[in-house]
């Protein structure tokens, strides 16, 4: 009898701690995500989206290994603009953090599913509205 109590308290005590999404959302992994209120408090004049995510999440700039053997270059990621390409890592270098309202990284992984295509380093998705 003991036991199925310490039992049941444990499945209590786990339940407690599973998140509560709502309906039709995706949790976000904050780890990948520079939301709107961290680029307020992080803005510093002249700053460009390279220069912030260096900052705030230098991961996200980081190449992925290669996948084949025969080409061992290096892949990074390719960067989206309000849901069109904008070009590569090196384009933030030219973006004003003025008017973005968040930056995601998308890994390789889950490239497929938002883009259509897999991305092998991945996709850093610029929004402005």
């Amino acid at each position: 009898m003991r036991s199925l109590a310490l039992a049941g308290l444990l499945l209590f005590s786990i339940a407690g701690c599973a998140g509560t999404a709502r309906v039709g959302e995706t949790p976000i992994d904050k780890r990948n995500m520079i939301t709107a209120e961290e680029i307020a408090k992080s803005r510093t004049a002249g700053w460009f989206a390279y220069d912030l995510i260096s900052n705030l999440r230098p991961h996200f700039l980081r190449s992925q290994s290669a996948q084949y053997l025969e080409n061992r270059e290096p892949v990074y990621p390719v960067v989206y603009l309000d849901g069109s390409v904008y070009g590569e890592l090196e384009s933030l270098r030219s973006l004003s953090i003025e008017g973005i309202k968040s930056i995601q990284y998308v890994p390789a992984y889950d490239t497929t599913a938002r883009f259509g295509q897999t991305l092998q380093g991945g996709a850093i998705v610029v929004r402005t509205h």
